[in-house]
């Protein structure tokens, strides 16, 4: 079975978070921009991989986060992979936004990362991009790279790519309450073609990752994708979320 390998300190889960950091990132989104909005998610994010990975007072590397940061042009945020001690003890930087919105060379910059480095985590989970984006793309389609992106594996498994799309009334059914939500399954539940295009990107759920985000109080059905409506700040903090819940050992 895929997706069962345990994150631990000789084989740390690698995580690579790829922000979309157009202009338009800052718009208001409720009592902030959308840019604050990812930037508290990624804090929160990185507080519950230190969660998970604390053992007698210390953080163990049981985590590797790079940060990619795309407009018309990439900002590696870390330089590169950090093990989760270095990334706590220097804090993750506050990401800001500006220029037009090119997902083809954040998913390149991602390939380069994954081609250089895949070999590395051969023994660890497989690894997980977890996209954000708000904007329709201004460049080139980036399906072709997010493609090879999904074909490359390790033991436990392709890699996982998952979409977060901030945007409003991509929902067929209205929901009240987001811990009953089940998780887009199809794209009939979703009522544009963006949004149907990121799902088309999405990797499925892994099955061990759903039942780890149900025991935060969720309720993502089986052969839920990684996708996400990323409108509020609950549904963004269970989207990055989801990119902590490899097993632990």
């Amino acid at each position: 079975m895929y997706y069962t390998q345990p994150a631990t300190s000789l084989t740390p889960a690698l995580v690579i978070y790829l922000i979309d950091a157009s202009h338009s990132m800052n718009d208001p989104c409720g009592s902030t921009t959308k840019m604050g909005l990812v930037n508290r998610a990624l804090k929160e994010a990185i507080k519950d991989m230190v969660r998970r990975s604390i053992r007698d007072g210390v953080v163990q590397r049981r985590y590797k986060v790079a940060i990619f940061a795309y407009s018309t042009a990439v900002v590696d945020v870390l330089g590169g992979a950090r093990d989760l001690p270095e990334l706590v003890k220097h804090g993750v930087p506050v990401i800001s936004a500006g220029g037009e919105t090119d997902t083809a060379v954040g998913f390149a910059a991602v390939e380069s990362l994954l081609q250089k480095h895949l070999t590395e985590f051969d023994a660890c989970p497989a690894p997980l991009v977890c996209h954000l984006t708000d904007a329709l793309i201004t460049a080139s389609d980036p399906t072709p790279i997010v493609r090879r992106v999904q074909a490359m594996a390790v033991r436990d498994g392709p890699v996982l790519v998952e979409n977060v799309y901030v945007a409003d009334n991509m929902l067929r059914v209205p929901v009240r309450d987001w811990h009953q939500w089940g998780g887009v399954t199809r794209p009939g539940q979703l009522t544009n073609d963006y949004a149907r295009f990121l799902f088309s990107l999405s990797s499925p759920m892994p099955e061990i990752y759903r039942q780890n985000i149900n025991n935060y109080g969720y309720n993502l059905q089986p052969g839920a994708a990684l996708f996400f409506p990323g409108v509020h700040t609950d549904l963004v903090r269970l989207a990055f979320t989801i990119s902590t819940a490899t097993q632990l050992k």
